[in-house]
C-alpha cells in the first residue's frame, strides 16, 4: 500500500505541531470511534472497512518529500518535521470485528498510544470507517429483504474510481453475491459479474444480432437484456436465439414487479420454465422489499449502495476520551459537554448480552476497574500491538461473521420500516449480579505451540521444550477432567512463500525480531505436535499463521474453522490457563489476548519455555501488569 500519511487534514498536523513544541506529544492518551446516533429510522448499523483502516495505519508514514512540502506550506515546524521523520504508530487498537452490528454509543474502535500518534490518525479512521460501514448498512438491508435471492453490487459508475472499489469490499462482506467492479475482484477476490449494457444491443443491427453475437461469445447462459425496445418481443428474440436454456433476462425499466409478471408468464410459455429473471433500476431495500411476491430472481443494485441508501456517511466521530499529565503518569477521563455532542468519559470496555435464541438483547460499557455482567461477551477484540497488527480474517471469514451477527437480531428488528435502534450502548456502573449456583466458573487449557520444531533439534529450538512437553502432559494426565475445554495451538504456515514476511525472502537471514527461519510448515514434521505432548486430552486444534505472521492462539481457527474464542465462549468459560512454547513470544500473546478478551488467565508454573531469560522475564513482567496471574 502507498503511504497514507497525507490522507488527513490540515489540523491534525497543526495539533501535532502545537503538541511537539509545548512537550504534549508523548503524553498517554486513548482515543474512540463511535456514531451518537444512527440514519433516521434506522435499527442497526453493520462496521465495515477494518481491514482496510488497519493496512492503512500501517503505512501511515512521512517521506522526506512529503514532510519538504508540508514545512515550506508552514503546516509543521522544523521540530515536527524531525518527529515525523521517524514516525510510524506503534501503538494499540482495539475495536469491534469486521461485520459486527453497530448502535448508537458502540465504542466502535479504541485508539491507545501517545497523544501526538493517536491524534493524527482522526481523519483516517473516519474517512475510511465512515463510507464503508455506510455502505455496509444500506447493503445488509437490501440483502435480508431479498432472502435467498441474489444481489450484484453494479456502482461503480455512480462513485469514484477508488470509492467504487470499497463499495464492492463492503456490499460483499454484508451479503452481496457478485460484483461488476474487476478491480475489487482483482484486489479482494469478489466474484464478478456483468453481461452487456444497452449500447450492446444499439450497436448492432438487430435485436436478435446483439443477442446472438453474446451467446456466442458467453454461451446460453448469460443474461440477456431485453427492454432495450420491448420487453416482451426482447424476450421472443432472447428464446429464440438462446433456446430454452437460457440463463436469464434482465429488465431494467418499467413497473418491475409487473413486469416480472408478464415475463414470467411468457417465458413458461416459450418453454424456458429455468430461464431466472433479473430486476435492476433504482433499487434499494424498500424497492426490494416491496417485490418480494413478485416473480424475480436476482437483483442489480448501482446507485443506491453505493451512497448508502440516501446515507453516503455513518457519521462516526473519533474523540480523546483519556490522557496522563505526563509519560508515565495514570490516565485520567475527559469529556466534552457540548450542546447535543456530550461524551463519555474514560477509556470504554464493551460488552454484550444475548438471550436463550442467541439474540443480542442488551449492550454496555464499563470504565476504569469495573467488572462486566456475568454472562456478558468483550465486544471488541485486539487489533493492533504496537503497530503491528495482530487481527487478520480473511474477507470471507469477515463476510460469514457478518451474516451471523446479522442473525442476533430478533425478527422485529430486521425489518426495513422506520423504527428506534434496537440498541442504544451506555455506561453500566453497577453490574447487574445475578446469583451463582455452586462452581459457575468454567475453565479452558491452551496448550500453545508445542510442536517439533520448537524443541530440542527443530528449526527454531527452546531449550526445555521436549521437558515442558512432558510436564504438559502430566497435568493434562491429572487435571484434564478440570476443564471444559483443551485447545492446542500449532504455527500452520504455507510452504514456499514468506507467509505475509513472516519468513525472509529466500537469500535473506532472518532478524529474529519480525522474520523467523522457515519452520512449522503444514505437513512438513516440524509442524507435528512434539511426540512428548499426549494430545488424547485435546478438545480443539487450533492452526494459526496460514500465509501470514500469527502469534496468538486467538488469531487462528479449529478443525471446524471456529475462533478459539468463540469455542471458549460457547462452552461458557470465563478462566483460561496457559501453558507452551515460547514464553516470550506465542505463549505471551496468547495470554496477553486471553486477558483483553475478558478471561481471567493464569500462566501455569513450569509449564512454558521462553527462547531467552530476559525476553522470557520482560514478557512475564508485562503479562503482569495486564491482569494475568504469574507465578513467581
Amino acid at each position: 500500500m502507498d503511504r497514507t500519511g497525507l490522507l488527513t487534514d490540515r489540523y491534525e498536523l497543526t495539533m501535532l505541531d502545537s503538541f511537539v513544541r509545548d512537550g504534549s506529544a508523548g503524553r498517554p492518551a486513548v482515543f474512540e470511534a463511535f456514531a451518537r446516533r444512527l440514519p433516521e429510522g434506522r435499527r442497526y448499523g453493520m462496521l465495515a472497512g477494518l481491514g482496510r483502516l488497519l493496512e492503512a495505519i500501517e503505512a501511515f508514514t512521512f517521506d522526506a518529500g512529503d514532510i519538504a512540502w508540508l514545512t515550506e506550506q508552514g503546516v509543521v515546524g522544523d521540530e515536527t518535521a524531525a518527529w515525523l521523520r521517524d514516525f510510524r504508530f506503534r501503538g494499540d487498537v482495539d475495536g469491534y470485528r469486521e461485520g459486527d452490528l453497530y448502535f448508537p454509543g458502540s465504542p466502535v474502535l479504541t485508539v491507545t498510544g501517545t497523544l501526538g500518534e493517536c491524534v493524527v490518525l482522526e481523519t483516517l479512521v473516519l474517512s475510511i470507517l465512515n463510507h464503508d460501514t455506510a455502505i455496509a448498512s444500506a447493503a445488509v438491508r437490501m440483502v435480508d429483504a431479498a432472502g435467498d435471492r441474489p444481489i450484484i453490487e453494479m456502482g461503480g459508475r455512480r462513485t469514484h474510481e477508488e470509492a467504487a472499489v470499497a463499495t464492492a469490499r463492503a456490499a460483499w462482506i454484508a451479503g452481496f453475491a457478485t460484483t461488476s467492479n474487476l478491480a475489487a475482484g482483482r484486489r479482494h477476490g469478489i466474484p464478478t459479474a456483468g453481461t452487456a449494457a444497452h449500447a450492446f444491443t444499439l450497436a448492432h443491427a438487430t435485436e436478435a444480432d446483439a443477442f446472438r453475437s453474446q451467446v456466442e461469445a458467453l454461451g446460453v447462459g448469460t443474461t440477456l437484456l431485453v427492454d432495450t425496445y420491448d420487453i416482451a418481443e426482447g424476450i421472443r428474440t432472447a428464446v429464440e436465439v438462446a433456446g430454452t436454456g437460457l440463463g436469464a433476462v434482465r429488465i431494467d425499466s418499467g413497473d418491475l414487479a409487473e413486469e416480472a409478471v408478464k415475463a414470467r408468464a411468457l417465458l413458461d410459455s416459450l418453454g424456458a420454465t429455468a430461464t431466472r429473471i433479473v430486476a435492476t433500476s433504482a433499487l434499494d431495500e424498500f424497492v426490494i422489499a416491496a417485490l418480494a411476491d413478485a416473480p424475480i430472481d436476482g437483483y442489480g443494485v448501482g446507485t443506491r449502495v453505493a451512497t448508502g441508501s440516501g446515507h453516503p456517511t455513518a457519521s462516526m466521530v473519533y474523540k480523546l476520551v483519556a490522557i496522563a499529565d505526563a509519560p508515565g503518569a495514570p490516565l485520567r477521563p475527559v469529556a466534552k459537554k457540548s450542546k447535543d455532542k456530550a461524551s463519555v468519559g474514560g477509556r470504554k470496555h464493551p460488552f454484550r448480552e444475548y438471550d436463550a435464541n442467541g439474540h443480542l438483547v442488551a449492550e454496555y460499557f464499563v470504565t476504569g476497574d469495573a467488572h462486566p455482567s456475568p454472562g456478558s461477551r468483550p465486544a471488541q477484540v485486539p487489533l493492533v500491538r504496537g503497530g503491528r497488527t495482530v487481527h487478520h480474517p480473511t474477507l470471507t471469514a469477515v463476510r460469514t461473521h457478518a451474516a451471523t451477527s446479522l442473525a442476533t437480531l430478533p425478527p422485529e428488528a430486521r425489518t426495513v420500516a422506520a423504527g428506534p435502534p434496537h440498541l442504544t450502548t451506555a455506561l453500566r456502573e453497577e453490574p447487574v449480579m445475578e446469583p451463582v449456583i455452586g462452581n459457575a466458573a468454567k475453565r479452558a487449557l491452551i496448550v500453545v505451540d508445542v510442536q517439533n520444531d520448537f524443541v530440542e533439534g527443530g528449526s527454531l529450538a527452546v531449550t526445555g521444550g521436549r521437558e515442558v512437553a512432558g510436564r504438559i502432559s502430566r497435568h493434562l494426565a491429572e487435571h484434564a477432567g478440570d476443564y471444559a475445554v483443551v485447545a492446542a495451538s500449532r504455527d500452520w504456515h504455507h510452504a514456499g512463500d514468506t507467509n505475509g514476511g513472516h519468513f525472509p525472502e529466500p537469500g535473506v537471514d532472518p532478524d529474529y525480531v519480525t522474520t523467523w527461519p522457515v519452520h512449522c510448515v503444514q505437513g512438513a514434521p516440524g509442524s507435528d505436535y512434539a511426540p512428548e505432548l499426549d494430545t488424547g486430552a485435546v478438545t480443539h486444534h487450533v492452526v494459526k499463521g496460514m500465509g501470514v505472521p500469527a502469534y496468538s492462539a486467538f488469531e487462528g481457527v479449529t478443525d471446524a474453522d471456529e475462533r478459539l474464542e468463540d469455542v471458549l465462549r460457547a462452552a461458557g468459560v470465563t478462566e483460561v490457563d496457559v501453558t507452551g512454547i515460547a514464553t516470550d513470544h506465542c505463549v505471551r500473546a496468547t495470554a496477553l489476548d486471553a486477558r483483553a478478551a475478558g478471561f481471567e488467565v493464569t500462566l501455569l508454573d513450569g509449564l512454558h519455555a521462553g527462547v531467552a531469560p530476559e525476553t522470557s522475564a520482560a514478557a512475564l513482567e508485562e503479562l503482569a501488569a495486564a491482569g494475568v496471574a504469574v507465578p513467581r
